[in-house]
């Protein structure tokens, strides 16, 4: 994780209207998610920045810059400029934990956040942030770890994962006004919230959802799960999600 910086009210947005951010506010529900996730028994890394770091407004979304599947750990190259220098501080937390990446270089452009796994297959969504030579680099790196990779046009959702998550069971939980087409999913279950389509299975039956959410927790506590609500509604003013507030290796 990576807590918010002063700038965070500068991070990008792309398909909603810009709304004032509380910082401190943000950090106390920054804190409230890291709780949660120490509490399921996660260890906790905080990515810290250094000295002379150029601002990085939306590096609390630390899991668009870092993917770890199939044994490999993705250090992405980010569509938005801006978000460029986020890769530096992770790069020297990764190796202080000695972490190997494989970066994606240009003309190449990856979000983490364009990636979900099912099982042994891995949909990457192509559109705004991920474009086909990021694409054609994620395919290589997978591919050697025995994973298959399937491409999913975007055209309602800045990422895939702003749209759909998966469950451990395999189900694909998604906010159909953002999926393009839920046929691509085996078993595609939808819920009436934005909020509740980026999920995070904390393990042990636990989900971390939300509270922007409270349908789709009944939904996945429907699914035989134990939804666990968390405030993060300053990040969603960012487009942000709870997926990418988590970089879970």
């Amino acid at each position: 994780m990576r807590p918010p910086e002063p700038g965070l009210g500068g991070a990008v947005v792309s398909l909603i209207d810009r709304e004032p951010v509380d910082l401190e506010r943000a950090m106390a529900q920054w804190r409230d998610v890291r709780e949660a996730v120490s509490a399921a028994g996660w260890e906790v890394v905080v990515v810290e920045g250094h000295e002379g770091d150029p601002p990085c407004p939306d590096g609390v979304f630390v899991g668009d810059a870092a993917v770890s599947v199939g044994g490999r750990v993705i250090l992405t190259r980010s569509a938005v400029e801006s978000r460029r220098p986020e890769r530096a501080a992770i790069r020297r937390t990764l190796a202080s934990r000695h972490v190997r990446v494989v970066p994606i270089r240009r003309p190449g452009t990856v979000d983490g956040g364009d990636l979900v796994r099912v099982g042994d297959v891995v949909y990457v969504g192509v559109g705004v942030r991920t474009n086909r030579a990021g694409l054609a680099q994620v395919t290589r790196t997978l591919e050697a770890s025995g994973l298959e990779v399937v491409p999913v046009p975007l055209h309602k959702s800045v990422q895939l994962n702003s749209g759909v998550t998966a469950l451990p069971c395999g189900t694909v939980l998604g906010h159909p006004p953002l999926v393009d087409d839920p046929s691509v999913f085996e078993d595609f279950v939808p819920v009436p919230e934005r909020g509740g389509a980026h999920a995070f299975p904390l393990g042990g039956g636990a989900v971390l959802v939300a509270a922007s959410a409270p349908g789709s927790a009944r939904t996945i506590a429907d699914l035989g799960y134990e939804p666990v609500l968390v405030d993060i509604s300053e990040f969603e003013k960012r487009e942000g999600t709870m997926t990418c507030l988590l970089a879970p290796f």
